[in-house]
């Protein structure tokens, strides 16, 4: 993936705040932002795929737990299949 440039423009509440975190973090404005930025990704991705599950959520289907699969035939039919 390509390094793209992407820049942001904060009302001045979030300014401050970024200021003022970053002084506390003894962290540059841009390395404070970056990792909020990251976590905020991480959350957001975690929120959709919570919401994609719910979507698959079937009231009353059978469950089947991990434990009960067989994963090395899983895994050893999923090799074959890529071959």
């Amino acid at each position: 993936m390509a390094d793209s440039e992407i820049s942001i423009t904060f009302d001045k509440e979030i300014s401050e705040c970024l200021i003022g975190l970053a002084e506390v973090r003894n962290k540059s404005v841009k390395e404070l932002t970056e990792k909020l930025m990251r976590q905020a990704i991480a959350l957001e991705e975690d929120m959709i795929l919570i919401e994609r599950a719910a979507e698959l959520d079937v009231p009353g289907a059978k469950k089947i737990r991990s434990e009960d699969i067989n994963w090395d035939t899983v895994l050893a039919k999923r090799i074959e299949d890529t071959n």
